[in-house]
């Protein structure tokens, strides 16, 4: 259990009551609370149950699953890495195809920019694990948050329902519906920088993470023989 978790309960029924205020008595048609609802499609309390959700431990579990199979293509790329005492065509061909594919597999030959299948796996843990950084760093700054509004006197005014006079922005928002505007305001700021470093993070990713097949095909083209295969005992 994290603080997130310690604090998910009260902020959850602090924030029931204030998506309840903003969806039934609204708020000033420029309070901040509207940009930041636009931005994220949704209001504090649906977004923060949401991401109460989102643990960083099954991301851990799986970069952690994912690397022991890196050994598994250095092993395979090693095999291919054995010479065949033999000449010919068909030697080179091998030769070139063998080469090839310990390449696809793990990397290295001609071309040092070329995808593997090792590399892209080890992105992907490496993903997983950065991921579960951002999932833990994201909690706590929500964590912080929460707890900050459930202190405040605008949550005993949301909480009670004491606030039924006029507010601050003006005789046609009561301050209930005003307090319920200032609690979310910095719940859902939160919210949008946690969204916006977790869009950076696939954005930044993404390119690690394509298709090892973006690298092409390992040559299949027939082998033209001479008709002699020469090998040495």
């Amino acid at each position: 259990m994290d603080a997130l978790d310690r604090v998910a309960g009260p902020a959850l029924t602090l924030l029931a009551l204030v998506d309840s205020s903003l969806a039934h008595h609204g708020a000033a048609a420029d309070d901040p609370v509207w940009p930041l609802a636009r931005r994220l499609r949704a209001l504090p309390g649906d977004a923060v149950a949401a991401f109460v959700a989102v643990r960083p431990a099954p991301l851990v579990a799986a970069g952690t699953a994912i690397r022991p199979h890196l050994d598994r293509y250095a092993e395979a790329a090693d095999a291919l890495a054995v010479h065949r005492d033999w000449s010919g065509a068909a030697a080179q061909a091998y030769d070139a195809g063998r080469q090839a594919l310990a390449a696809r597999l793990v990397g290295g030959g001609p071309d040092p920019g070329a995808v593997s299948h090792a590399g892209r796996l080890a992105a992907t843990a490496a993903y997983a694990e950065a991921t579960a950084r951002w999932v833990s760093l994201s909690r706590a700054a929500l964590a912080r948050t929460l707890a900050e509004v459930l202190g405040s006197a605008e949550a005993v005014t949301v909480t009670t329902g004491t606030g039924t006079g006029t507010g601050t922005d003006g005789p046609g928002v009561t301050a209930g519906a005003d307090a319920a505007a200032r609690i979310a305001v910095p719940v859902l700021s939160v919210l949008l920088e946690i969204v916006e470093h977790g869009e950076s993070l696939a954005a930044w990713w993404g390119p690690l993470l394509a298709p090892a097949d973006a690298a092409g095909p390992v040559d299949d083209a027939p082998v033209r023989s001479d008709g002699s295969i020469r090998l040495r005992y």
